[in-house]
C-alpha cells in the first residue's frame, strides 16, 4: 500500500516529520542555534535509522511555549 499526496495532507503535525535543515529554516535560526535547542531538550527529535526529523507539531509547541514566556517577561 503506497501513500498518496491527500494521505500526507491529513497527517496529524504531530506525525509530520522535517529535516533539520528545514526546521532551521523555518525557526530563522542557524544549523548550531538548532543542536543547541536539540541537546538541551528544548526541542524533541525522532531518529530514523540515521537519519534524524523534528515533528511539525513539536516546532510549534517550541514557538508557542517562546511567546508566551517571552510575552509574560515583558510585563
Amino acid at each position: 500500500m503506497h501513500a498518496t499526496g491527500a494521505d500526507l495532507a491529513d497527517l496529524d503535525d504531530d506525525l509530520r516529520l522535517v529535516t533539520l535543515p528545514d526546521a532551521a529554516r523555518f525557526l530563522s535560526v542557524s544549523r548550531g542555534a538548532l543542536y543547541d535547542l536539540l541537546t538541551t531538550g528544548q526541542l524533541a527529535s525522532v531518529h530514523i535509522g540515521r537519519s534524524r526529523r523534528i515533528p511539525l507539531g513539536e516546532i510549534r509547541r517550541y514557538v508557542r511555549d517562546r511567546l508566551q514566556r517571552d510575552t509574560l517577561q515583558v510585563r
